[in-house]
């Protein structure tokens, strides 16, 4: 995975972050869904950024209703783990079917 660039549009009160990534081959559905939920879960405990939404598309993750007073670095460091979070949760369940 490599996070290039974090393209933002403003729309008070909330910012509108586009964040690509690349992985070494298409993401899954089933990949695109954990993450996803683990994106749900760690949101959950930060009730500022509680109401954001998540979609994967090709090689993109869109990231809504992210409030303005959120730095970006923050942001990218918390999609990163949500990221390292999902590829666990992929290789364990791969193990398990094995």
């Amino acid at each position: 995975m490599l996070i290039k660039e974090i393209s933002i549009v403003n729309t008070a009160p909330s910012i509108l972050y586009q964040v690509p990534f690349e992985l070494t081959t298409v993401p899954t559905r089933d990949w695109k869904e954990v993450l996803i939920e683990t994106w749900h879960s760690i949101i959950q405990q930060k009730e500022r950024i509680s109401n954001t939404v998540i979609w994967v598309f090709n090689n993109r993750i869109l990231i809504n209703k992210v409030p303005s007073g959120l730095v970006n670095k923050r942001l990218e460091t918390m999609i990163s783990n949500a990221i390292d979070k999902t590829n666990e949760q992929m290789k364990l369940s791969s193990q398990r079917v094995i």
